[in-house]
């Protein structure tokens, strides 16, 4: 009740009152003489103190108010207490529902570098795809954007004709790295830049027919010796010549006699020759973005459906843990077993039904952030090549970011900044100790596997060991940032429950008061 409530409240009373009459009829004069005439008890008279009922007493209560106080803040710190537990409960049990359930299916599928293929990784042979990888046959035995092949058409081929076409007195040719003039029979035509280099500098991103005109220009071509060509398989022709190959004191260039001048001018007219074949800006760019668009749909369906088969999943423990304490604490409410079983399950039923909404939330947040850190991962891995357990850091980082994002941006009714800015800290940590959990996963999962007969469940086991730790972590990083309370928020929500407290107290003595003021008045009326 607000201070101008009770004043108005106090002037209708104090009206009621006024507007007594202050004349009253005059009494019978048969009653007068009745009470007259009766012998009035003195020794009773006597005995009545008339001034108690007008005394007060005005005492020192502030220690009174401490304790109520002290109460109260002991029931919003006991309040927020339980609240952390229950939401740590909840996490434990995510932790061990996770890996028995859908989490460990979706995790089999993460892949080292990522979703999308690129021209990092290809240079390590990490390819995303199969289709991907380097096939030697799309650039030699596929047919060109004019049906012609590199090898496979016999004499037609363009390595015999290009062969043919470097032949000297219809018998010799020159050797494009020495010099020599060496028998046609004893040649091959090599490829300057190795298709194999080609590919992995972005000509997996090529349809078939742009990698076999490759595979066909004349101008990455040079006849050398066989055992020379052999010899240089796939190799960077700047890194061959200064090695030293089979075990062997001197390099290849003393061992084959290579003209270094010759092998640097062959290499530039090679490399001017894959740049013209190789994918233009936009043709990466349309690449990546077709790729990283296909797979994100793909991933973030994966995050969705995670977190929202999560969310069932903790529900179904945490309703069935419920459940179980109601019947230890109250008993069955059915003699039978079976009908017990059917009340109990339909409840549980209907709880979980109700959560929909919060699952539907689940997986657009889950969908989204799959789709961003699909995205993120390929871009890192432009630069560097990310491991199964970094995708899911990232994975799991952005999703905490982006909850942390929302939260600011999309802040719940009735909180202040500083609220939604003290729980958005909240969720950036939080996001911190998962990505710390999953590093931590790769050195249990070491020290599980050191114990033989844990080896067939070691990595369900280190998923289980490793989620509950994280979930326990997660809520004392929590429970520290309330205790430090950087933003004032954990004080002024304590101040405002005491505050209601004080309010309540008041407002029932203030209640109790005007009822016996009430009573008072009807007496007075009355008489």
């Amino acid at each position: 009740m607000s201070k101008l409530e009770i004043f108005r409240k106090q002037q209708a009373l104090r009206a009621s009152v006024g507007n007594r009459p202050l004349i009253h009829s005059a009494v019978s004069p048969e009653a007068v003489a009745q009470i007259l005439s009766i012998e009035p008890d003195y020794v009773r008279l006597s005995s009545f103190n008339y001034f108690e009922a007008i005394s007060l007493t005005a005492a020192d209560h502030s220690n009174e108010a401490l304790r109520l106080i002290d109460q109260l803040e002991q029931g919003f710190d006991a309040a927020r207490l339980d609240h952390m537990l229950q939401k740590c409960q909840q996490d434990v049990i995510g932790a061990i529902a996770g890996p028995l359930g859908l989490g460990k299916v979706l995790a089999v599928h993460d892949k080292v570098g990522g979703n999308v293929t690129t021209v990092h990784n290809a240079g390590q042979d990490i390819y995303a795809r199969k289709e991907d990888g380097y096939n030697r046959a799309e650039y030699t035995d596929a047919p060109n954007s004019e049906g012609k092949r590199f090898s496979g058409d016999g004499k037609k081929s363009v390595g015999s004709e290009f062969t043919k076409s470097k032949l000297i007195d219809k018998t010799d040719v020159i050797d494009g790295y020495t010099l020599e003039r060496i028998k046609g029979s004893e040649s091959s035509p090599d490829h300057i830049i190795s298709t194999s280099a080609f590919h992995k500098d972005g000509g997996f991103m090529l349809p078939k027919k742009q990698k076999a005109d490759f595979g066909t220009d004349k101008d990455n071509l040079i006849s050398t010796r066989r055992d020379i060509n052999i010899s240089m398989s796939d190799d960077d022709k700047r890194e061959w010549v200064d090695r030293k190959s089979n075990g062997r004191k001197i390099t290849n260039e003393d061992h084959y006699k290579i003209n270094k001048t010759q092998l640097e001018a062959a290499v530039q007219r090679g490399e001017k020759a894959a740049e013209k074949h190789g994918p233009s800006l936009s043709e990466k760019a349309e690449f990546y973005t077709k790729n990283a668009a296909a797979t994100g749909v793909n991933e973030g369906l994966k995050m969705g459906t995670q977190q929202a088969f999560g969310l069932l999943m903790v529900e179904i423990f945490s309703s069935a843990l419920e459940e179980i304490k109601d019947v230890y604490k109250n008993g069955q409410q059915s003699e039978s077993v079976l009908e017990e079983l059917s009340i109990r399950l339909k409840r549980l039923g209907t709880r979980i039904a109700s959560k929909w909404k919060d699952m539907i939330e689940g997986f657009s947040g889950g969908f989204i952030s799959g789709f961003i850190s699909n995205a993120l991962t390929m871009l890192i891995n432009m630069f560097v090549t990310t491991g199964k357990r970094a995708v899911r850091m990232i994975r799991e980082g952005v999703f905490s970011l982006l909850k942390a994002m929302k939260m600011m941006v999309f802040p719940p009714e009735n909180l202040t900044f500083a609220q939604v800015a003290h729980e958005a800290l909240k969720l950036l940590a939080v996001g911190g100790v998962v990505i710390g959990g999953v590093a931590l996963e790769e050195m249990v999962e070491k020290l599980i596997m050191s114990v033989p007969l844990l080896v067939p469940i070691a990595s369900m086991l280190t998923a289980v060991l490793v989620g509950a730790i994280t979930a326990l972590c997660m809520t004392f990083v929590c429970y520290l940032i309330d205790k430090m309370d950087l933003l004032g928020v954990i004080k002024a929500e304590r101040n405002k429950a005491i505050i209601s407290g004080l309010n309540t107290e008041f407002d029932a003595k203030v209640t109790r008061s005007y009822a016996i003021i009430e009573d008072i008045e009807k007496y007075l009326l009355e008489a």
